[in-house]
């Protein structure tokens, strides 16, 4: 089982618990949360989450306009979008939280700051920017927008679908730039040092140790070289006995108190008998291919005859011994 699968069996899923106990859940968890964080929301189910970005309908950088709430009618950047509460951060709605330490950016010198303002994602409306003929800027704002002739966007990676305003085919809205990469700092790693190959793939033929060197490694008192097993250890490499049940018991009796099958020697009258046999019907082949196939079988020495015969002598020797 691998610490992904049994970290899981731990975890808190939301989704699982009922409404109570996601509440008492929901309710202790606040009180390990700094004020100014607290949030009321309840996560969407997983399975109701948007998270392509053509389901959600925006991205990050693009533009958007506030339909509801104190900040209506102001016209902001987009951050962050997060499908857990549906929620998104635009740049120009923040207000003063109090910030730990540990969390501090760089250059920060003190626990309160600007920090986004989550804001629902349905009362925003996509907009963007454009110039008139005399150089004036505008924004648009799209009541409505529909999505079709998909092309293969080189900035992400993947097919997206091209923006219209509905009822308005010839204004395209079109998707931002995405986020830029962040700068390395000081303790960041180049690329060519994190490529760079310092171990080597050791294989079975070549140990990763001198020879020599294994003898100190290695416990020459450990348990498990010596020969001589304890009664724990042999009880658990050996299964135990199953009991029988009475049929099985009956069986065993009536075949203990059968005689045990003796072998013995064929009599020189049957020798005769099954001779006459086997010359009477080889005989009657006029197959000379098939009488020497017959006479190389005969030259062929059997195993089991052998064993047979073994055990007839030694039956023999037995009887003698005893008599």
């Amino acid at each position: 089982m691998s610490w992904n699968t049994a970290k899981k069996r731990f975890q808190a899923d939301l989704e699982k618990m009922s409404n109570r106990a996601r509440g008492k859940y929901l309710n202790d968890l606040k009180k390990m949360q700094l004020p100014t964080f607290e949030t009321a929301l309840r996560p969407i189910p997983q399975n109701e989450r948007r998270t392509d970005l053509k389901d959600i309908g925006f991205a990050p950088g693009d533009f958007a306009y506030i339909t509801e709430g104190p900040h209506k009618g102001t016209i902001s950047t987009v951050l962050q979008y997060t499908s857990e509460f549906d929620q998104v951060y635009l740049s120009s709605v923040t207000s003063k939280k109090i910030i730990p330490k540990e969390n501090w950016v760089p250059n920060q010198s003190s626990h309160l700051m600007d920090y986004p303002e989550p804001i629902s994602a349905k009362d925003i409306k996509v907009a963007a920017k454009d110039k008139d003929e005399k150089g004036n800027v505008y924004y648009v704002v799209a009541d409505d927008i529909v999505q079709k002739d998909k092309y293969y966007d080189s900035r992400y990676y993947r097919w997206l679908p091209k923006r219209f305003i509905k009822h308005h085919d010839a204004i395209e809205i079109p998707w931002p730039n995405p986020p830029q990469e962040q700068k390395p700092g000081a303790l960041s790693t180049s690329p060519e040092v994190a490529k760079e190959k310092t171990w080597e793939l050791q294989s079975i033929v070549k140990s990763p140790f001198p020879s020599k060197v294994l003898k100190e490694l290695r416990n020459p008192y450990s348990q498990y070289k010596k020969k001589a097993l304890s009664d724990i250890q042999a009880r658990k490499l050996n299964a135990p006995e199953m009991p029988l049940s009475k049929e099985q018991k009956i069986y065993l009796a009536k075949k203990a108190a059968e005689p045990k099958k003796q072998l013995q020697r064929l009599s020189p009258e049957i020798q005769d008998f099954i001779g006459e046999k086997i010359a009477n019907h080889v005989n009657k082949i006029d197959n000379p291919y098939l009488l020497a196939h017959l006479d190389a079988l005969s030259n062929v020495k059997i195993p089991d005859f052998a064993k047979t015969m073994s055990k007839i002598e030694e039956s023999e020797k037995r009887q003698q011994n005893q008599s």
